[in-house]
């Protein structure tokens, strides 16, 4: 029986603290689990909803975003991820962007994405581009994945906004 202090009754303070240490030198905490995976992930994106700096809002722009990407866990619910590839505009070759991010599953089926998308062709450019997703991982290491972001450029000025929807399928290893 342990007295209210956290210790046995009669015995001092100072032996509970070295039984204590002694106990954690003996048994120490488990091993933490391996390194943090690395995956690498397939998505396909599409601008649902945008308006044009000081324009009215419209629908669906006709764009298609095509991009392979690679990342890896730095600790048990932060990644950094890095995708790249080209968009389209009504089936006309658009740009050619880079996509550094930073990933925060906060759930096992749920995450926040800290994005930025970097144009490099057909010129420089800077959007804003975080995101909310879901994500259901199966046990072989597959995980399809659904991300809504909100995208703005900012890079040039007069910044735009839009809304965008992306699917993909993330691989782990």
């Amino acid at each position: 029986m342990l007295s209210r202090e956290g210790r046995a009754p009669g015995r001092p303070l100072s032996v509970s603290l070295f039984l204590g240490a002694l106990g954690l030198l003996l048994f120490p905490a488990p091993a933490r689990a391996q390194a943090p995976p690395n995956y690498v992930t397939v998505l396909a994106g599409t601008t649902v909803a945008y308006r044009p700096p000081g324009g009215p809002w419209d629908g669906f722009q006709h764009d298609l975003t095509l991009q392979v990407g690679y990342g890896r866990y730095f600790t048990r619910t932060l990644a950094l991820e890095l995708d790249l590839g080209p968009a389209w505009i009504r089936g006309d070759y658009s740009s050619f962007s880079l996509v550094p991010g930073l990933v925060w599953s906060f759930d096992p089926h749920a995450y926040l994405a800290a994005r930025f998308i970097v144009p490099v062709d057909p010129e420089a450019n800077f959007a804003l581009f975080p995101g909310v997703g879901v994500i259901h991982a199966f046990t072989n290491g597959v995980a399809p994945y659904l991300e809504l972001n909100a995208v703005s450029y900012v890079g040039r000025g007069d910044p735009d906004f839009g809304l965008s929807l992306t699917f993909g399928v993330l691989f782990s290893f």
